[in-house]
């Protein structure tokens, strides 16, 4: 408790002078207040059944209103005449003062005011998933999604949504019922982490203006100013990312409700639809594959690698059959879970290509550990991507270029239109890996005809690194690099951020998501 009381005492007294040269310049004595002497002279409205998205983007801003100046601001879907209308999000209001959010996309924002209003506006909308889906890991264990997919396709390919559940918020078994909780027993408003949230993002960024900054999770990582008096400001301001994709693994399932409002304050966005890692594990590591199929798997000696005991059976990818399995598997995902992006890559720890006389001297050992299996890999990716194509062509295939596929293949001039790769530590932040990195994006951007994608593992304390990650200046340039030239970022965080290296773990996701916006 110590460390959190000295923690947020170093964080509030400096702010209150940022706060006075960011808000007062443009308003003069006697001018509209928002708050004027710790009493509310403004209200936030609301459109009558908004997004959920929205009311999260209400709460916040009152929350920190009152944190700011000790005044409430009451949250109505009217506006009365006697005080400044604060507008959150699109509504009847917004729209009659010709205020939209048609370009607003990948979670963009605008702040404007006027005489007597201020608008925080964005795309928002409501993510509800698709059945079957698990209401918690007990549907996983006990086989009931895997029987439900299994009817739907009529094969046993793995059920390829068993972490959704923990994107949720709220009661899982409630959602979508008439029971339903929209809000906890504290007054938070149950979202999911692919809910769109513009709007969220426009309070935020009217929050920072004016001074508040969270650099943790939790109340022992804000900087708040303190003030009894905050003006109505003359602005316009459109912001947009730099990167469409923005995603920290924050889970609420897995993290809780304070870590995910963190990534939320720094304005991540997690699309859904995409799928990155391993899809091929997915589809083929059940026992009914396994023991059904034994020549969709790797021969080595002369034993297939289908063994139920053991984590990451490899395949063969000059199986003919198995190539039309997963094309139907792709289809399958792409039409019943309204998929835009479904993996095609291999199993984790795949380092040695099938010795079947069809996939044997398909290796390339000569490229080394990086390149030895990447003309096999990526013409199976290639070969599916074009299939699916026919059917699906405004969808795409993933595959991560990683391990003995990190290499760009050299047996494809160009990959099919609809693939989509993503580099696994293809900006990773150290000054010797860079001129290596910028090679092998600039290599791969002539393969393909779409942005890239980066797949990174946070915090690096967690990946064997053992010392706090302090680097602005390689983050800085290592992200600004890669704009123009990525799409984006998956991070996948593997810790505690309650509890370990307060205040160094965290700099490296902060710095780094405010970093997607320039």
């Amino acid at each position: 408790m110590m460390t959190s009381r000295l923690f947020h005492a170093a964080f509030v007294l400096p702010s209150t002078i940022g706060f006075l040269t960011l808000v007062l310049p443009g308003r003069v004595q006697g001018d509209p207040f928002l708050v004027k002497d710790g009493q509310a002279k403004a209200e936030i409205i609301i459109a009558e059944e908004p997004p959920r998205s929205v009311h999260l983007a209400a709460r916040e801003l009152r929350t920190y209103l009152e944190k700011i100046t000790g005044a409430r601001l009451a949250i109505g879907t009217e506006p009365s005449e006697q005080l400044i209308s604060i507008y959150v999000g699109q509504s009847p209001a917004t729209q009659r003062l010709g205020i939209h959010a048609d370009d607003l996309e990948d979670g963009a924002y605008r702040i404007v005011s006027g005489e007597d209003w201020l608008v925080l506006i964005g795309q928002d909308a409501n993510f509800t998933p698709i059945e079957p889906w698990p209401r918690s890991n007990g549907d996983i264990a006990s086989g009931k999604m895997q029987s439900a997919w299994d009817a739907i396709t009529g094969a046993n390919w793995g059920y390829p949504h068993s972490q959704l559940h923990k994107h949720y918020s709220g009661p899982n078994s409630l959602f979508g019922t008439p029971n339903e909780r929209f809000r906890d027993d504290e007054g938070n408003v149950h979202v999911w982490t692919f809910d769109e949230r513009g709007s969220f993002n426009a309070v935020c960024g009217f929050l920072r203006d004016v001074g508040v900054r969270w650099y943790m999770p939790g109340e022992v990582g804000e900087v708040l100013p303190k003030t009894k008096s905050i003006p109505l400001p003359v602005i316009d301001k459109t912001v947009h990312p730099d990167f469409p994709m923005r995603i920290l693994n924050f889970r609420p399932g897995v993290y809780g409700h304070d870590a995910m409002m963190w990534g939320f304050r720094l304005g991540i966005r997690q699309p859904y639809g995409r799928q990155a890692a391993h899809g091929m594990h997915n589809m083929t590591d059940n026992e009914p594959t396994l023991k059904a199929h034994p020549e969709w798997f790797a021969l080595y000696g002369d034993q297939r690698q289908n063994d139920p005991a053991v984590r990451n059976n490899q395949l063969c990818y000059s199986n003919e059959e198995l190539f039309a399995e997963t094309v139907r598997f792709a289809r399958a995902q792409l039409d019943h879970f309204d998929m835009d992006v479904v993996s095609i890559m291999p199993p984790d720890g795949y380092t040695a290509i099938c010795q079947c006389q069809l996939c044997r001297g398909r290796d390339t050992p000569e490229r080394g550990s990086r390149g030895l299996l990447s003309d096999y890999v990526w013409d199976f990716v290639n070969r599916v991507a074009r299939e699916v194509g026919k059917t699906h062509p405004d969808k795409k295939i993933s595959c991560c270029a990683y391990g003995a596929y990190t290499e760009p293949p050299t047996n494809i001039d160009k990959l099919e239109p609809n693939v989509q790769v993503i580099i696994v530590g293809g900006r990773r932040p150290l000054s010797e890996d860079r001129e290596n990195l910028r090679r092998l994006r600039a290599e791969w951007q002539q393969k393909t005809r779409n942005p890239l994608e980066i797949f990174e593992n946070y915090p690096f304390t967690g990946r064997g690194f053992y010392l706090p990650a302090f680097i602005p200046r390689q983050l800085g340039k290592s992200i600004n690099e890669t704009k123009g030239v990525s799409r984006g970022e998956d991070i996948w965080l593997t810790m505690d951020f309650g509890e370990n290296a307060i205040g160094f773990n965290h700099f490296l996701i902060y710095f780094t998501a405010r970093m997607y916006w320039g």
